[in-house]
């Protein structure tokens, strides 16, 4: 329980507090007006007062102030509409209860005469809640100065009012039965107390007149949006004026019933035309939440409606399909589980059509999209029209590169308020879009309805993903091969090649000096410089691929390498032969990686282990160096590319001051 109290807001309670309240004032009213039928007085029943006259602004106040509230806490138009839906039921209370315990059965309810009191000032409360509500709407706080005083002015007026009638003799309704004494009345100051509500009740009405006015004033000078907001409101204030003054003239009087009948009037008049702009405009941005509780609330009527008379009808069948088994009740839960999906989308559509708008449409242009799609068009395309965002942005999670990546494969990064579709836990795509021109709830809404191909639009991007890069490691492995082929003909021109032409340019001269001697000498120096060539040749060979790896295996081709290092390594090879495409990799990727080590990272040692590892060779080369290793730089991106290149992967872990870690898995599979 504390849990769940927890998770609810503040505001939320309170709501339903206020809520709770209202029911229990209803059940009040109902029970005294039962009590009052039974003793012969239906008469002074109000329950068929109550229903006629105030049950419509009651309940548009209470409902709009409901959601006013709970979607926007802080907002104050939403907690007067409440307690002026709360007021009206209160109202009805106290009269049954003065009715019942000062008229019907006197001294049977203690302070009934108090309540018959205060029931005459309830009508102070809503005009002083009416004229705050016209005063603060839309914006919710008071721009004008004039405005400012208006405000205090009418609740100082209220308070004053209340005030005066508390302390009068008794003149509500049942005052012509001479049954009823104020016990708070001051006899001896009448007169001033008459004529200070007088003044009172002036002020506090002109209060509701300045509300009035306020609203056909900013109306006027209002451009766009805000103008359309207060459009209802605007017209609203000319029949609230009029009814205003028309209830006024009716209590000078003493006409009870056109009393009731224009302070319905005009205090409904406000919060209905507030519901209106709410579905039309947009005024305080709940329709999302009316439309929720309206269709969750027609849904389980429905639904219960339905479980009930499956229940009825089966029951009442004869022979073994009725009685009392499990059988009626089996029969109404399949039937209410049969019809929640379909009922909950017809009733959803329609309310949102009507109370929701903007993810009615929203709603609709994606599914229109993903009823018919485009061949041009694209799930992103069809998300920006359906929230009218050409900024969104989708970004879809590859797992195997755990990165994120645009819908060309190009890298993505979603910031933190981005919307992420998950399933079965993992990440889907992520959604960002400028909170201004589509709220988050309505871009969930829109997202839940394409999930289905944003999750084909993932798959899409994770093999786009993989041609790019296929493209980017065939151009680095073409570069590389020209660089190489650059590097032998730079190594041949510079080495051997000069050696050769050296040794015939020696022997040409030789020729042409035709002297024994020195044809001697000259055949002796080129014998040491074809020597010498055939080293060069020899080492550019081995420099290519040794022919220890062809002869002995990658375990002797390590060896050999470890030999010609100047760093010490230590060495773990396995003596298993591999395919020649495999083994050529991992000692090219050996090679690169402690040439890297040792010309950049000054490591004192390195380990190197080749071991089979199930169905793939596992190749590490570990550097106690400085690290600084930058898996992205041309060197081990070339090495990932031959990797990459016979099926295998190759991973880069940095270890800032402690080295580096290379680790390549090749598939060693013939």
């Amino acid at each position: 329980m504390k849990q769940l109290q927890s998770s609810l807001s503040p505001a939320l309670i309170a709501v339903a507090a206020a809520g709770s309240g209202i029911l229990a004032c209803l059940v009040a009213i109902v029970a005294f007006d039962y009590r009052l039928a039974a003793l012969g007085r239906a008469d002074l029943a109000s329950a068929r007062e109550v229903g006629l006259v105030y049950f419509v602004p009651c309940l548009s106040a209470a409902v709009v102030g409901a959601a006013l509230a709970v979607r926007r806490p802080r907002h104050p138009v939403g907690w007067l509409f409440l307690a002026l839906g709360l007021s009206f039921v209160a109202a009805g209370v106290i009269d049954s209860y003065a009715a019942y315990g000062a008229v019907a059965r006197p001294g049977a309810l203690p302070g009934a005469a108090l309540a018959a009191v205060v029931g005459d000032a309830t009508f102070v409360p809503w005009l002083a809640l009416l004229g705050l509500i016209m005063l603060l709407t839309p914006s919710g706080h008071l721009t004008a100065r004039p405005w400012r005083l208006a405000a205090w002015a009418t609740g100082l007026s209220a308070i004053v009012s209340f005030a005066c009638i508390m302390l009068r003799p008794y003149q509500g309704d049942y005052a012509h039965l001479g049954i009823i004494r104020n016990p708070l009345a001051l006899p001896l100051l009448a007169g001033p107390v008459a004529t200070a509500n007088l003044v009172a009740l002036l002020v506090l009405q002109s209060g509701v007149l300045a509300g009035a006015v306020s609203l056909v004033v900013r109306y006027r000078a209002a451009r766009g949006a805000a103008r359309r907001q207060l459009r209802w409101l605007g017209w609203a204030a000319v029949p609230v004026a009029c009814l205003l003054v028309g209830a006024f003239a009716a209590s000078l009087l003493n006409n009870q019933v056109v009393v009731a009948l224009l302070t319905g009037g005009f205090v409904g008049i406000i919060p209905i035309t507030a519901a209106l702009a709410i579905e039309r405009y947009h005024l305080y941005d709940v329709e999302r939440l009316v439309s929720r509780g309206v269709s969750w609330t027609l849904l389980s009527a429905i639904l219960a409606g339905c479980y009930a008379g499956v229940v009825i009808v089966v029951g009442k069948l004869p022979g073994q399909f009725g009685g009392a088994g499990q059988l009626p009740a089996i029969l109404a839960t399949l039937a209410t589980v049969s019809l929640l999906g379909p009922a909950r989308r017809l009733l959803q559509d329609g309310l949102d059509r009507r109370f929701n708008r903007r993810r009615f449409d929203a709603v609709a242009t994606i599914r229109r999209y993903l009823r018919e799609p485009s061949p041009s068009a694209t799930v992103e395309g069809g998300l920006r029209d359906a929230l009218g965002d050409e900024t969104l942005a989708v970004a879809y999670w590859i797992d195997e590169r755990a990165r994120w990546v645009g819908a060309d494969g190009s890298p993505a990064s979603p910031d933190a308020a981005a919307i992420v579709l998950r399933r079965h836990d993992q990440p889907v795509c992520a959604i960002t879009c400028d909170p201004r021109r589509a709220e988050r709830g309505l871009a969930e809404a829109v997202a839940g309805e394409a999930r289905t191909e944003l999750e084909n639009a993932r798959l899409r991007a994770a093999i786009t993903l993989q041609l790019v890069e296929v493209r980017a490691s065939r151009a680095r492995i073409a570069a590389a091969q020209l660089a190489e082929r650059h590097k032998l003909e730079r190594n041949l021109h510079d080495g051997a090649q000069q050696r050769l032409l050296a040794t015939a340019l020696q022997l040409r001269a030789a020729e042409v000096s035709r002297s024994p001697e020195r044809a001697l000498e000259a055949i002796a120096a080129a014998v040491g410089q074809l020597q010498l060539a055939i080293r060069d040749l020899r080492d550019l060979a081995n420099g290519l691929l040794p022919a220890l790896l062809s002869d002995g295996g990658l375990a002797a081709a390590l060896d050999d390498l470890v030999s010609r290092t100047p760093v010490p390594i230590r060495l773990r090879a396995t003596d298993r032969r591999y395919p020649a495409p495999i083994e050529e990799t991992a000692w090219f990727i050996a090679c690169e990686a402690v040439a890297n080590a040792v010309k950049h990272a000054a490591p004192r040692s390195v380990a190197i282990s080749a071991e089979h590892a199930g169905d793939r060779l596992r190749l590490v080369i570990e550097d106690d160096g400085v690290g600084g290793a930058v898996p992205t730089g041309g060197g081990l991106r070339g090495l990932a590319d031959r990797a990459e290149a016979v099926g295998g992967h190759l991973t880069v872990a940095e270890r800032p001051g402690r080295g580096t870690i290379i680790t390549a898995e090749l598939p060693c599979a013939s």
